[in-house]
């Protein structure tokens, strides 16, 4: 009852003012993640929030990609390793969450169970304002879309003036620096148009962090590391709201260590008593390279109002390197190749807006390995994954949006999809190896959702749905070997695929002085894929049923024209029918699923006057304690014994404009050098923090 009661009082202190410039957690501007177009927020019947370019760059001054969720309610950015965040929505991450850049599909087959480093492959800064919809997508986003989606868009590019020739339309430099990463990074982007013709977009950004301190004064050795992207956008303007736009992203990342599992390893709170393997690095590299062609057509007079036809290439480079000891080290080179096309059209009518469309995304998979001890090289029949594999996802789908009346409108969506599996060489500990492994999977996923408007002008929506999430088992599920080969897992494709439905109800106010959303969530889940035991062996297995379940708040109050007050807040819970301690010899039982968020909350108060130039933020982070640990938990050294201890964290923010194109911010984060880590995490959070960060726009 105590964690109920600390919920209900913490709800009751969020809401939290909409005060003049940089602001938390915007809640009046157009999102498309929703509905595949753009709607107002408040308009849709999901939990939706927006990230706006001064969020990102001057409140949160985010250095990596995934700390631009940190201030979402329900999200939980676990971080194997500094470098290596893995963001949770509603208690799920990686294989069951869905990245998007500029309309591409980021994710692949070849994303493992449990928390991973891929979302740091994505520009920081390039990106400008980020959408994030919370719960299960499946209809509109296919396999994966489980836990929510992010939806990150660069600044649209500009249509030049007919006649004016070659125009300069805008640019941007952003420089960013924190002592306790010991990071430094620069960023600059800038746009030119030929006439009303064409447009042309180039952005580069460079990071370097240091290794890291976190708090009480502790150094982690080996946390250090530096990454790079480029950017281009084109856009081809034609006649009547028509238009090509082509893109191509290019990041890189080097020497990202993977520490908890090294001799480096911190203890924190007995960490050290779990063990770590010895090893003295692991090390990742890693090259991330997406190229785009679309048509887009926007007002059509006919059947069609809106087409997006996309064709698109990625590929994902990945070298892990493990340094057991001085004579020995292992090579897991993997590149996963993705050809996509996707089709999106929206059809008005007097039984609503249709929006519909399909999706085909084929992945080509190499993944080698091999081992050097005292000097000779073994060659593994595979890598991390089963070499030359293929792997299909093909989908269709229509989603309906309709005013039942002026104040209800309900939103239906349906999907079908396939997926297709085909392995090369799989490697298998008994009998050796075989030479393939195959499997098909089908599934068809729906939606209902409903909002209504309770007061006019968007200031009190009520919204309520149910939402069904589907994912089909991946090359990693079925064919993954452990420790990256060499290992005792046991691939195979005698997998289901999971299944999830979330029912959701929740309230959206806007006020002229307060804001304030709250929402309720309980998600079933059936045949979620699990690394299980089998007599000691690693295997996959599909679990029985399972539920996660959760509270998220976030608000805003202005008490006087300066003084504003804000705050948010997430609870989740969840446990699943799973093996005792994993093994399936030991029968069953009802256990905690794995990294929980635990209750957290911030909140803060903000000074900012229309009249002034600058603006001062101070607020509390604050968690509980994570004990409910699952089986896999009590064994993994991320995990303090005792569960990860609870924290308050002080934050100090503040920026200034220089004039009309400058902007200066500031922000001293865990004033207290707190020492403390997010659950589930295999290093702790930075200590005391300055950070500074300067945007100029020309």
């Amino acid at each position: 009852m105590k964690r109920y009661a600390t919920l209900y009082l913490t709800i009751l202190s969020i809401p939290v003012a909409i005060a003049q410039g940089t602001q938390p957690l915007v809640m009046d501007d157009m999102v498309v993640v929703a509905t595949g177009y753009e709607t107002e927020r408040l308009e849709t019947a999901h939990t939706v929030y927006f990230l706006g370019d001064d969020e990102l760059r001057l409140r949160l001054q985010a250095s990596t990609f995934p700390d631009a969720l940190q201030d979402v309610p329900g999200v939980m950015l676990q971080k194997t390793g500094h470098g290596m965040t893995s963001p949770y929505l509603r208690g799920l991450t990686s294989q069951r969450i869905v990245l998007v850049g500029d309309g591409i599909r980021l994710n692949n087959s070849f994303l493992r169970e449990g928390p991973n480093q891929y979302w740091n492959q994505t520009d920081p800064f390039f990106f400008h304002t980020v959408d994030v919809m919370m719960g299960p997508a499946s209809v509109l986003y296919g396999s994966d879309a489980m836990g929510g989606v992010v939806y990150a868009r660069s600044t649209p590019l500009t249509r030049g003036m007919a006649g004016q020739g070659l125009q300069w339309i805008d640019g941007e430099m952003l420089f960013r620096a924190a002592t306790a990463e010991a990071s430094l990074s620069e960023h600059i982007e800038g746009e030119i148009a030929m006439d009303d013709r064409w447009s042309l977009r180039l952005g580069l950004t460079r990071q370097d962090f240091g290794d890291l301190a976190t708090g009480n004064d502790v150094n982690n050795p080996n946390t250090g590391y530096e990454q790079w992207g480029a950017n281009v956008r084109l856009g081809v303007w034609l006649e009547h709201d028509q238009r090509l736009l082509f893109g191509y992203d290019h990041f890189d990342q080097d020497d990202v260590d993977r520490v908890h599992r090294t001799v480096t390893h911190q203890d924190f709170h007995g960490t050290l008593s779990k063990g770590s393997t010895g090893d003295l690095r692991r090390i990742y590299d890693h090259d991330r390279r997406t190229a785009f062609a679309r048509y887009e057509l926007r007002n059509g007079a006919g059947l069609v109002e809106e087409v997006d036809a996309q064709l698109s290439y990625s590929r994902l480079g990945e070298d892990y390197v493990r340094h057991r000891s001085v004579t020995r080290a292992d090579y897991r080179p993997t590149d996963i190749d993705t050809l996509a096309f996707a089709l999106r059209l929206q059809t008005p009518s007097d039984l609503g807006t249709w929006n519909y469309g399909i999706d085909v995304y084929h992945d080509w998979v190499d993944s080698d390995g091999w081992n050097i001890d005292t000097g000779a090289r073994t060659d593994l029949d595979q890598g991390v994954v089963a070499d030359d594999a293929k792997y299909l996802l093909a989908g269709g789908y229509i989603q309906n949006e309709k005013d039942l009346s002026d104040d209800l409108t309900m939103s239906t969506g349906l999907r079908y999809t396939h997926a297709s599996l085909r392995a090369g060489t799989v490697a298998f500990t008994n009998p050796d190896y075989v030479d393939s492994l195959y499997g098909d999977w089908d599934a068809v996923t729906g939606s209902l959702r409903l909002l209504y408007r309770a007061a006019a002008e968007n200031s009190l929506n009520l919204f309520a749905g149910v939402s069904q999430g589907f994912r089909a088992p991946n090359l990693s599920d079925a064919t993954r070997d452990d420790e990256f080969g060499g290992g005792d897992e046991s691939p195979t494709a005698d997998l289901d695929p999971e299944h999830f439905t979330t029912l959701e109800a929740g309230l959206k106010h806007r006020g002229e002085r307060t804001s304030l959303e709250v929402v309720a969530y309980h998600t079933f889940m059936r045949d979620r894929i699990g690394r299980v035991l089998l007599n000691g062996n690693d295997t996959k297995v599909n679990l029985d049923n399972g539920y996660i379940q959760g509270i998220e708040a976030v608000g805003r109050w202005r008490i006087a024209e300066p003084l504003s007050v804000f705050g948010r807040a997430a609870w989740q819970q969840g446990s699943e029918d799973t093996y005792i301690d994993r093994e399936i010899l030991n029968g069953t039982a009802d256990r905690p699923v794995s990294r929980m968020h635990p209750l957290t909350a911030e909140i803060g108060v903000r000074w900012k006057s229309p009249n002034a130039p600058f603006w001062l933020e101070c607020s509390i982070e604050m968690a509980e304690q994570q004990d409910r640990l699952a089986d896999a938990e009590t064994t993994d050294n991320r995990f303090p014994p005792e569960g990860t201890p609870g924290y308050a964290v002080v934050g100090l923010r503040g920026g200034i404009a220089l004039g009309e194109e400058t902007d200066l911010a500031i922000a001293l984060e865990n004033i207290g050098d707190t020492e403390y880590r997010i659950h589930g995490s295999g290093v702790n959070e930075p200590g005391r923090n300055l950070v500074v960060s300067a945007r100029h726009r020309f």
